[in-house]
C-alpha cells in the first residue's frame, strides 16, 4: 500500500500550535506561585486550554491509502496516531484521468446577528473518470488537490486535468 499524507492545517495554523504549546508550558511554570489554591488551579486549567488547542491544531492529519492491486482508496483522519475516520472509494476500472474542478464557497458566519460576516472561499473536488463516469473522492484546496494529484500521477500512472472557473462564472 502507497501512502500520502498530510497536515489537516495550514501551516501557519499548525506553527501557531506550536507556538500555543510553547505558551502553555511558559505560563505553566511561570505562574505557580505560592498564591491562592484557587488562583493556581485557575492558571493550570488555562494553561491545559491553550495547550489542548495547539495539541489539536498539530496532531490532526490525514492519510490517503492506495492499494494498486485491489483498486481501492482509502482515506483516514486522525487525531495523535488514532484514527477517527476512515473510507474506502473504489477507483473505477479503465480510470484514464483524474478531473480537478473549482467551486466557489460562500456562506455566512453562524452569529449573523452579532457579527456579520460573510465568506467566499474556493474548494476543489477531484473525481476519478472513467468511460462509465465519474466518482468524487475528495474535496481539498488547490495546493493539496496538486500534491495529490502528482501522488496518483506517479503510483497508478494517471494524469490529471485542472478545470478552474473562468471570470464570468466566479460570482
Amino acid at each position: 500500500m502507497k501512502k500520502y499524507s498530510y497536515n489537516l492545517f495550514p501551516k501557519p495554523l499548525i506553527f501557531a500550535g506550536y507556538a500555543m504549546l510553547v505558551l502553555a508550558i511558559v505560563t505553566l511554570f511561570v505562574n505557580i506561585h505560592p498564591g491562592q489554591f484557587e488562583d493556581r488551579k485557575a492558571d493550570f486549567v488555562t494553561s491545559v486550554g491553550i495547550a489542548f488547542i495547539g495539541l489539536v491544531l498539530v496532531s490532526f492529519r490525514s492519510g490517503i491509502f492506495l492499494d494498486e492491486k485491489s483498486g481501492i482508496l482509502i482515506k483516514e483522519s486522525g487525531f495523535m496516531g488514532i484514527t477517527l475516520s476512515s473510507e474506502k472509494v473504489r477507483i473505477p476500472r479503465n480510470c484514464d484521468k483524474i478531473l480537478i474542478k473549482q467551486k466557489n464557497k460562500t456562506g455566512t458566519g453562524y452569529y449573523r446577528a452579532v457579527l456579520p460576516v460573510d465568506y467566499k472561499l474556493k474548494s476543489f473536488d477531484m473525481f476519478f473518470h472513467s468511460d462509465s463516469g465519474v466518482v468524487r473522492f475528495i474535496n481539498t484546496d488547490c495546493s493539496r488537490a496538486l500534491k495529490i494529484a502528482e501522488f496518483f500521477k506517479s503510483n497508478l500512472k494517471i494524469d490529471y486535468t485542472l478545470e478552474l472557473l473562468s471570470d464570468a462564472t466566479k460570482d
